[in-house]
């Protein structure tokens, strides 16, 4: 177990600007708004917070901490129209919260043609992060596009000018975005140093840091990583679910099959939790597959994990 005292973190709870300019036809020209007004905007606006009206935890922890902007700016391509209703960023992910009127829905229950790249642009250059679109199936007319962090690097600064560029189902010309935005704040930042080890693998937590959108863990390691729980194939690599005090799991996103040595350090990340830890359990844990590569799955149908007790190790902070 490891305990750090809360003098020595660094905490902050920024709020952000967002300054909204669009390209086709415009409704509610460019302005800037803070954050802490942006939420009020939602609440008469008739497009809605699209991250209010998810299933995400973290996005309606963000909005309702006021801590999401709202620009509620709308493009209309050939009558077709797509309001940005929330967005927000830190060093890790990038999500928009996206809704429309007018526009087709396919059979996947996107209206957003994912036949077609979104781009983004940081002050003129693309951003090298790895990009997905989530749909809700209760409210088909909304979207959310993530941009995380991969293995490519990149410096973006605190605050820059972004261009959001996508295309909505039956619509040749693109929905462009230019949009002003600063990074939301840190709220911890750890250097635990604590290790845990077992016959065959070790692994050191170097660093721990959270925003109010995501966490990253980093972790140096060594060792050949155990054997999964009736896998037939040996792990690629080893991940590691956090949990904090109230049974909160948030679990990595990214590659989890992309093979890695057996030994150096790696970064793995995650969406935040609800609010900040009073402890963070770290759970080291692989992936079981049969002899063709193919994933066990358990009761819930979500893929199996295999948990090593013996290299768990928990963050207490005081």
């Amino acid at each position: 177990m490891y305990t750090i005292s809360l003098n020595t973190m660094k905490k902050a709870m920024i709020a952000t600007a967002v300054t909204a300019v669009l390209g086709g036809t415009v409704v509610g020209g460019g302005y800037s708004l803070p954050v802490a007004a942006a939420a009020d905007v939602n609440k008469d606006n008739k497009a809605g917070s699209v991250f209010a009206a998810s299933d995400n935890a973290t996005l309606k922890a963000i909005v309702q901490k006021k801590l999401a902007a709202a620009p509620n700016q709308a493009v209309t391509q050939e009558g077709v129209t797509l309001t940005l209703t929330d967005l927000t960023y830190d060093s890790n992910q990038f999500i928009a919260g996206i809704r429309q009127d007018g526009g087709t829905v396919d059979k996947n229950g996107s209206f957003l043609d994912q036949t077609r790249n979104v781009d983004v642009l940081i002050n003129g250059k693309k951003l090298l992060y790895d990009t997905s679109i989530s749909t809700n199936p209760e409210d088909t007319d909304t979207a959310l596009i993530y941009l995380n962090k991969g293995a490519m690097k990149q410096q973006i600064p605190d605050k820059f000018d972004l261009t959001l560029k996508t295309y909505a189902n039956g619509v040749k010309e693109p929905f462009v975005f230019k949009v002003q935005v600063n990074k939301l704040g840190t709220l911890l930042s750890l250097k635990p140093g604590v290790s845990k080890k077992n016959s065959t693998f070790s692994y050191t937590v170097t660093s721990f840091q959270m925003t109010p959108l995501t966490m990253s863990l980093q972790v140096s390691f060594k060792g050949a990583v155990p054997a999964a729980a009736k896998s037939k194939v040996n792990p690629e690599r080893m991940l590691y679910d956090l949990v904090d005090e109230k049974g909160n799991v948030s679990s990595p996103w990214g590659k989890p099959f992309e093979k890695v040595k057996t030994s150096g350090t790696e970064e793995q990340n995650y969406g935040a939790f609800p609010a900040v830890p009073k402890t963070i359990s770290v759970k080291p844990f692989t992936y079981a597959k049969d002899a063709s590569g193919k994933m066990f799955k358990d009761k819930q149908g979500q893929w199996a994990k295999t948990y090593y007790k013996d290299l768990e190790t928990k963050i207490t902070v005081k």
